[in-house]
């Protein structure tokens, strides 16, 4: 289960970089040829979708933790508990 989390939230995570280019390069195109409707539907409309790309990455990430493995991967040296 621990490998299908891991794997899943890094699919969506290529996603979410993939789609903020996306939405970033559309609204810069719109800006360019001057065309407010590009850079409000790239705001809106493409943007959407992205966040909850990332709100399913971090789910993923998250639900890792608490699977037998990803609970093996975290060890008590992994933590920094020193104070400064």
């Amino acid at each position: 289960m621990s490998s299908l989390l891991s794997a899943a939230s890094r699919i969506c995570i290529v996603v979410l970089v993939l789609g903020g280019f996306v939405v970033t390069f559309t609204q810069v195109i719109g800006i360019a040829i001057g065309d407010a409707d590009t850079v409000i539907f790239g705001g809106t409309t493409l943007f959407a979708p992205v966040c909850v790309i990332a709100g399913l990455a971090g789910i993923f990430a998250f639900l890792r933790m608490y699977t037998e493995e990803g609970r093996a991967d975290v060890t008590r040296d992994d933590i920094d508990t020193d104070e400064a």
